[in-house]
Protein backbone atom coordinates (compact mmCIF):
# COMPACT_ATOMS: atom_id res chain seq x y z
CA UNK A 1 0.00 0.00 0.00
CA UNK A 2 1.33 3.17 -0.78
CA UNK A 3 2.33 5.73 2.05
CA UNK A 4 0.73 9.10 2.46
CA UNK A 5 3.70 10.78 1.27
CA UNK A 6 3.72 8.77 -1.96
CA UNK A 7 0.07 9.70 -2.60
CA UNK A 8 0.72 13.15 -1.72
CA UNK A 9 3.78 13.33 -4.23
CA UNK A 10 1.73 11.45 -7.25
CA UNK A 11 -1.45 14.44 -6.27
CA UNK A 12 0.71 17.14 -6.69
CA UNK A 13 2.70 15.70 -9.91
CA UNK A 14 -0.51 15.05 -11.51
CA UNK A 15 -1.97 18.69 -10.56
CA UNK A 16 1.39 20.29 -12.19
CA UNK A 17 1.64 18.40 -15.13
CA UNK A 18 -1.87 18.98 -15.73
CA UNK A 19 -2.45 22.50 -14.34
CA UNK A 20 0.94 24.51 -14.36
CA UNK A 21 0.21 25.38 -18.05
CA UNK A 22 -3.81 27.14 -17.27
CA UNK A 23 -2.46 29.16 -14.42
CA UNK A 24 -1.41 32.24 -15.84
CA UNK A 25 -4.96 32.33 -16.85
CA UNK A 26 -6.56 33.77 -14.00
CA UNK A 27 -10.06 35.38 -15.48
CA UNK A 28 -11.73 32.28 -15.85
CA UNK A 29 -15.43 32.51 -14.42
CA UNK A 30 -16.48 29.83 -11.77
CA UNK A 31 -19.10 28.08 -13.29
CA UNK A 32 -22.20 27.78 -12.04
CA UNK A 33 -24.06 23.94 -12.57
CA UNK A 34 -26.78 25.26 -15.10
CA UNK A 35 -23.69 27.10 -17.02
CA UNK A 36 -21.50 23.20 -17.10
CA UNK A 37 -24.05 21.67 -19.50
CA UNK A 38 -24.48 24.72 -21.77
CA UNK A 39 -20.54 25.33 -22.30
CA UNK A 40 -19.74 21.74 -23.03
CA UNK A 41 -19.55 21.04 -26.74
CA UNK A 42 -23.29 19.26 -27.79
CA UNK A 43 -22.07 16.21 -29.35
CA UNK A 44 -19.11 15.39 -26.90
CA UNK A 45 -21.15 12.44 -24.80
CA UNK A 46 -22.18 10.25 -27.61
CA UNK A 47 -24.19 6.70 -27.39
CA UNK A 48 -21.68 4.48 -29.12
CA UNK A 49 -18.54 3.12 -28.17
CA UNK A 50 -15.44 4.59 -30.08
CA UNK A 51 -14.10 1.99 -32.86
CA UNK A 52 -11.03 0.32 -31.92
CA UNK A 53 -10.94 1.97 -28.39
CA UNK A 54 -7.95 0.47 -26.18
CA UNK A 55 -6.76 0.82 -22.64
CA UNK A 56 -4.78 3.53 -21.38
CA UNK A 57 -1.55 1.65 -21.25
CA UNK A 58 -1.54 0.77 -24.92
CA UNK A 59 -2.48 3.92 -26.27
CA UNK A 60 0.64 5.49 -24.33
CA UNK A 61 2.70 2.68 -26.17
CA UNK A 62 1.67 3.15 -29.53
CA UNK A 63 0.92 7.04 -30.20
CA UNK A 64 2.35 10.38 -30.36
CA UNK A 65 1.07 13.63 -30.59
CA UNK A 66 -1.23 14.17 -32.72
CA UNK A 67 -2.86 11.37 -33.25
CA UNK A 68 -6.39 10.46 -33.12
CA UNK A 69 -6.45 7.72 -30.28
CA UNK A 70 -9.80 6.29 -28.50
CA UNK A 71 -8.90 5.02 -24.94
CA UNK A 72 -10.97 3.34 -22.28
CA UNK A 73 -10.75 3.78 -18.50
CA UNK A 74 -11.94 4.84 -15.30
CA UNK A 75 -12.01 8.61 -13.97
CA UNK A 76 -9.46 8.40 -11.22
CA UNK A 77 -5.77 8.43 -10.31
CA UNK A 78 -6.51 10.73 -6.90
CA UNK A 79 -8.48 11.58 -4.21
CA UNK A 80 -10.49 14.22 -6.85
CA UNK A 81 -9.93 12.86 -10.61
CA UNK A 82 -11.64 16.15 -11.69
CA UNK A 83 -9.62 19.67 -12.06
CA UNK A 84 -11.31 22.65 -10.45
CA UNK A 85 -12.84 25.21 -13.06
CA UNK A 86 -11.48 23.45 -15.67
CA UNK A 87 -13.15 20.86 -17.75
CA UNK A 88 -9.96 18.45 -17.24
CA UNK A 89 -9.66 14.72 -15.36
CA UNK A 90 -7.85 11.96 -15.30
CA UNK A 91 -8.74 8.35 -16.52
CA UNK A 92 -6.70 5.51 -15.42
CA UNK A 93 -6.32 2.01 -17.65
CA UNK A 94 -9.26 -0.66 -16.93
CA UNK A 95 -5.97 -3.33 -15.71
CA UNK A 96 -5.15 -1.58 -12.96
CA UNK A 97 -7.48 -2.46 -9.46
CA UNK A 98 -9.10 -0.66 -7.20
CA UNK A 99 -9.65 -1.69 -3.71
CA UNK A 100 -13.37 -2.17 -5.02
CA UNK A 101 -11.60 -4.73 -7.57
CA UNK A 102 -10.02 -6.36 -4.72
CA UNK A 103 -13.09 -6.37 -2.55
CA UNK A 104 -11.26 -4.12 0.37
CA UNK A 105 -13.31 -1.07 0.07
CA UNK A 106 -13.52 -0.62 3.79
CA UNK A 107 -9.97 0.55 4.36
CA UNK A 108 -10.54 2.77 1.56
CA UNK A 109 -12.40 6.20 1.85
CA UNK A 110 -12.15 7.34 -2.14
CA UNK A 111 -11.35 4.44 -3.69
CA UNK A 112 -10.88 6.26 -6.87
CA UNK A 113 -7.19 7.33 -5.84
CA UNK A 114 -6.51 3.87 -6.41
CA UNK A 115 -4.42 3.89 -2.63
CA UNK A 116 -3.80 -0.02 -2.77
CA UNK A 117 -1.92 0.54 -6.16
CA UNK A 118 2.06 1.41 -6.39
CA UNK A 119 2.25 5.03 -7.61
CA UNK A 120 4.90 4.70 -10.14
CA UNK A 121 3.12 1.83 -11.67
CA UNK A 122 -0.59 4.25 -11.56
CA UNK A 123 1.29 7.23 -12.98
CA UNK A 124 2.36 5.02 -15.92
CA UNK A 125 -1.42 3.69 -16.24
CA UNK A 126 -3.10 7.52 -16.38
CA UNK A 127 -3.99 9.66 -19.01
CA UNK A 128 -5.40 13.73 -18.90
CA UNK A 129 -8.48 14.11 -20.46
CA UNK A 130 -9.29 17.57 -21.22
CA UNK A 131 -12.24 19.26 -23.11
CA UNK A 132 -11.16 22.29 -24.72
CA UNK A 133 -11.89 25.39 -26.84
CA UNK A 134 -11.06 26.57 -30.33
CA UNK A 135 -7.55 27.93 -29.06
CA UNK A 136 -6.95 24.49 -27.31
CA UNK A 137 -7.62 25.79 -23.93
CA UNK A 138 -9.68 23.54 -21.28
CA UNK A 139 -12.78 24.77 -20.85
CA UNK A 140 -13.40 27.13 -17.53
CA UNK A 141 -15.96 24.43 -16.41
CA UNK A 142 -15.60 22.08 -13.80
CA UNK A 143 -17.23 18.80 -15.10
CA UNK A 144 -17.48 17.42 -11.68
CA UNK A 145 -20.15 20.05 -11.18
CA UNK A 146 -23.17 17.93 -12.85
CA UNK A 147 -22.68 14.81 -11.88
CA UNK A 148 -22.60 13.60 -15.51
CA UNK A 149 -18.93 12.00 -14.81
CA UNK A 150 -18.03 10.27 -11.43
CA UNK A 151 -15.08 9.27 -9.95
CA UNK A 152 -14.47 5.21 -11.37
CA UNK A 153 -17.09 5.48 -14.06
CA UNK A 154 -15.79 3.13 -16.88
CA UNK A 155 -16.12 5.54 -19.90
CA UNK A 156 -14.07 5.86 -23.57
CA UNK A 157 -12.49 9.33 -24.67
CA UNK A 158 -11.99 9.79 -28.53
CA UNK A 159 -9.77 12.77 -29.30
CA UNK A 160 -6.30 13.71 -30.01
CA UNK A 161 -3.14 13.51 -28.29
CA UNK A 162 -1.33 16.58 -27.39
CA UNK A 163 1.91 17.32 -27.11
CA UNK A 164 3.38 18.06 -24.07
CA UNK A 165 6.79 18.99 -22.71
CA UNK A 166 7.25 16.42 -19.78
CA UNK A 167 5.72 13.14 -20.44
CA UNK A 168 2.43 14.68 -19.69
CA UNK A 169 0.10 12.19 -21.13
CA UNK A 170 -3.03 15.08 -22.27
CA UNK A 171 -5.88 13.78 -24.96
CA UNK A 172 -8.20 16.76 -25.94
CA UNK A 173 -11.69 14.55 -25.92
CA UNK A 174 -13.94 15.37 -28.98
CA UNK A 175 -16.03 12.46 -27.39
CA UNK A 176 -16.79 10.82 -24.06
CA UNK A 177 -18.72 7.73 -24.31
CA UNK A 178 -20.13 5.86 -20.85
CA UNK A 179 -19.50 2.38 -21.06
CA UNK A 180 -22.60 -0.01 -20.24
CA UNK A 181 -22.28 -2.59 -17.84
CA UNK A 182 -19.71 -1.41 -15.74
CA UNK A 183 -18.78 -3.97 -12.93
CA UNK A 184 -18.00 -1.67 -10.38
CA UNK A 185 -21.02 0.13 -11.08
CA UNK A 186 -23.34 -1.26 -7.75
CA UNK A 187 -20.33 -0.71 -5.51
CA UNK A 188 -20.02 3.24 -6.22
CA UNK A 189 -21.65 5.56 -4.42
Amino acid sequence: MKTLHSQFILSITTALVVVAPMACDQSAPTPTKSATNSALPKDLFVTQEPTGAMGVLKIRQSAKPGDHVAMIGRIGGSENPFVSNRAVFTIVDASVKTCLDMGDAEHCPTPADYCCEDSTSLAKAMASVTIADKSGKPLPISLAADGSLKPLMWIAVEGTLQPTDGGAFIVNADHIYKMPNDPLASKLK
